[in-house]
């Protein structure tokens, strides 16, 4: 007797993780000392603190861990496993950016991989983790990256893409280090200034959604997943908004990697007050994840690059959600206390070379009880707010 075919609705995947992100957390609230070394600061931001004092006492551990989501299906389409590499990287990477002053020290893999990936694509993988792991080697720091634990897992029968057989995820921690006495104080004030720093696409973020709206069912063999792409691309296709590069291309650009630019920032600028944000999932909402009592006022919003207005295009979603979901062409962005400082880290920025920036708006006294973040100037339509996280 055969099983009826399985439909699948991902349209709601963001509200499904949050609330699986709220059900564990209730579950570890059960178990205080599992966090009796964790100092509140970090709570609910990009990376957690960790203090050990019989061990590195003038320092606490930052861990970061994270994916590369459901952009791992373009390796399998395109047959390039060398770009997804860095995806992984960038994503804890730029999470340790955030503390500005935090250094890189071990990278653990973990892969789950079907027969074809390992047998034939490990090599062009691992290759791909050199090239990005060289990104994060900061220039006269005291220690730098090393790989840390590998594991390869074999598992045919669990992980699948777009291709049989060629279905394989990754997961990455990166831990770093940072003086006790430069941990920001993650508390914005009024007449801060943010600088945002433009994204070099849709990073690594928001890619269910991309796929589903972008291509057409022909590109899924598997039929309980057939009915959620309704889109109208193929691979090779070049819309006249993608200024000449193909779908596959434009959704393949690895995301930009931010770590060496904070760190010369905090070369640059000895300041608790000065902190970042990577607008990673959930989008431009990622300014509220730290402050009380104000809002994060963009005001001169960085420009929508090609695949987002592509995305806009074909999904019909408003600028609410847009701003949600993408990161809009801001991929990370500093919470500067003074005008001076903040042209300062655009013109560090300039001098790199590596990633555009501009000052876009300011912080601002907020009589809710929540944080908000305000996009003033959408693509589109009245200013966007999120509030709260």
């Amino acid at each position: 007797m055969s099983s009826p075919t399985r439909r699948h609705n991902s349209g709601d995947y963001e509200k499904r993780e949050q609330k699986a992100i709220h059900n564990g957390k209730r579950a570890l609230s059960k178990a205080p000392w599992l966090f009796n070394r964790t100092p509140a600061r970090s709570k609910n931001f990009f990376f957690q603190l960790k203090e050990n004092d019989a061990v590195h006492p003038g320092y606490y551990a930052v861990h970061c861990v994270d994916g590369v989501g459901t952009k791992l299906f373009l390796s399998a389409w395109s047959s390039n496993y060398s770009l997804q590499p860095i995806d992984a990287i960038a994503m804890s990477a730029n999470d340790l950016a955030t503390a500005i002053h935090a250094l890189p020290d071990t990278v653990d893999l973990y892969f789950a991989v079907q027969h074809g990936v390992e047998e034939h694509h490990m090599e062009e993988i691992m290759g791909g983790f050199v090239d990005a792991l060289e990104k994060i080697r900061i220039p006269g720091a005291p220690f730098g990256p090393n790989m840390g634990k590998i594991e390869t897992a074999s598992h045919d029968e669990m992980v699948s893409l777009g291709v049989p057989g060629k279905g394989w995820d990754v997961g990455v921690v990166v831990t770093g280090y940072i003086p006790k006495e430069k941990v920001p104080k993650l508390d914005p004030q009024p007449g801060h200034f943010i600088v945002g720093v433009a994204s070099s696409g849709a990073h690594s973020n928001g890619y269910t959604s991309a796929r589903h709206v972008l291509f057409g069912p022909d590109v899924e063999y598997r039929e309980e997943w057939k009915s959620q792409y309704r889109g109208r691309f193929q691979f090779d296709d070049r819309p006249a908004v993608l200024e000449g590069l193909t779908v596959m291309e434009a959704l393949q650009v690895p995301t930009a990697i931010y770590l060496a630019d904070a760190a010369a920032i905090g070369e640059a600028f000895d300041d608790r007050d000065l902190y970042g944000v990577n607008i990673t999932g959930n989008g431009l909402a990622n300014f509220n994840r730290a402050g009380q009592g104000v809002s994060f006022e963009i005001t001169e919003p960085l420009e929508p690059l090609p695949i987002h207005k592509l995305l806009i295009q074909e999904s019909g979603w408003s600028p609410q959600e847009a701003y949600g979901k993408q990161n809009m062409g801001m991929g990370f962005a500093y919470l500067v206390p003074s005008l001076e400082m903040a042209e300062g880290v655009v013109e560090i920025l300039r001098q790199r070379g590596e990633n555009r920036a501009r000052i876009v708006g300011e912080v601002r006294k907020n009589e809710g009880k929540t944080l908000r973040t305000t996009i003033h100037k959408p693509y589109e339509g009245p200013p966007v707010d999120f509030v709260g996280y």
